[in-house]
């Protein structure tokens, strides 16, 4: 029960703002009818014409947000995911519009659907990236989790190229190094051997186990102690067994 209610919590932050956004714009352009579609269409298919494309573009919009998190950060690639989601909602526009509207279908159109929401979307973008205040590190570390699997952090364990990222709410595979996901994290956990970090809060108990020190996590997992992280679990307020 716990699990679902912060999966819940999770997710209702997470589209809060983006369903008000729709509701908002929607019903904006409905009774506003923009690009012609007020003489096009009447008020119910108008309005669920313009409930369909910012519904779009939102989702849309969700989805790159999501696949710029797993990019390397710069300003290229910032202004790449923009292009790209320009680029895809234009096309996507244009190919609805020629199925509804019979004289629309012209390069041009498209081309002009295109200079819109590159503006719009880029302008959208470049101040959220300026007026924004940075996100927490466990925030951003949480953005490359599927909502369903974003909890409290337990433990991190290294697989090969990807870290098994384990919450109170799931476990994901993530592809990226544990060295550069504990450096993210900083001081919110712990490396305690060379494939596990443990957030110490998560730590139920520390025993003894073939002559090696193995905290119990709250997931019931048991992760070893390299003797090299002794001090640093010490220090930390975690008594080695």
């Amino acid at each position: 029960m716990s699990r679902l209610r912060e999966h819940m919590q999770f997710t209702l932050r997470e589209w809060r703002v983006p369903l008000t956004l729709w509701a908002v714009l929607s019903t904006i352009a409905a009774l506003a009818g923009p690009f012609g579609t007020m003489n096009a269409l009447s008020f119910g298919p108008r309005a669920f014409y313009w409930a369909a494309i910012i519904a779009l573009a939102i989702l849309l919009d969700r989805w790159f947000s999501a696949l710029e998190t797993r990019l390397p950060k710069g300003l290229k690639v910032n202004l790449g995911v923009v292009l790209a989601y320009a680029l895809v909602l234009a096309s996507l526009i244009w190919g609805l519009n020629h199925i509804l509207f019979p004289d629309w279908g012209s390069w041009r159109e498209w081309l002009w659907l295109l200079l819109i929401i590159l503006v719009i979307s880029g302008s959208v973008h470049l101040v959220l990236r300026l007026q924004t205040t940075p996100a927490s590190p466990l925030t951003e570390f949480q953005r490359r989790l599927q909502i369903k699997n974003r909890g409290k952090l337990i433990r991190l364990e290294a697989q090969d190229h990807y870290v098994l990222v384990v919450t109170s709410a799931g476990q994901e595979l993530v592809l990226m190094r544990l060295s550069d996901a504990a450096q993210e994290l900083g001081p919110l956990g712990l490396r305690v051997h060379r494939s596990h970090w443990i957030s110490p809060e998560a730590v139920v108990q520390t025993r003894r186990k073939h002559g090696r020190t193995v905290l119990v996590m709250v997931d019931g997992a048991e992760v070893p102690v390299s003797r090299s992280y002794l001090k640093a679990l010490a220090q930390a307020g975690i008594a080695p067994a």
